[in-house]
């Protein structure tokens, strides 16, 4: 049977991204978190890798500098995030969070918990494990076609 246009698992995978991180966004709002999911997402890897500069954050992420960039600026006026200059090359900023970053951090972690547990529902654990390792295997494979380009 031909597929159709509309059931390309590209588009699905693309339509599920943007609404998971609408549903992110208005949740935490909705918890008296003024922040994006994408503020969030920033939070959580300067939690996990201390130190990262905005160049490394960007390339984990897949985004470009200047949005990055923007995002820190706002977190940092917020005074959830710290840049500090390395010694050795000025142009570069590590990222920290400050105490009210880690706190705001650990104030969130439920609401992310009751997400993720809520998202779950009604899919059995080995229909979870399937689609992670199917979108495992799909980044792999997108990566390797990016790098013949």
């Amino acid at each position: 049977m031909a597929q159709q246009a509309g059931d390309f698992f590209g588009r699905w995978i693309g339509i599920s991204a943007h609404r998971l991180s609408h549903l992110m966004t208005r949740t935490l709002q909705k918890n008296g978190f003024e922040m994006t999911h994408e503020q969030l997402v920033l939070l959580m890897i300067i939690s996990r890798e201390k130190g990262i500069n905005q160049k490394e954050l960007a390339k984990k992420l897949d985004r470009d500098k200047t949005s990055i960039a923007r995002s820190i600026s706002k977190l940092e006026r917020d005074h959830k995030v710290v840049r500090i200059q390395t010694a050795g090359d000025k142009r570069i900023n590590n990222l920290y969070l400050t105490k009210e970053g880690l706190q705001l951090l650990s104030n969130i972690r439920p609401v992310v918990k009751m997400v993720r547990e809520q998202l779950k529902k009604g899919f059995s654990p080995q229909e979870i494990e399937s689609v992670v390792s199917f979108m495992k295997r799909l980044t792999k494979k997108i990566v390797e076609l990016e790098n013949k380009l």
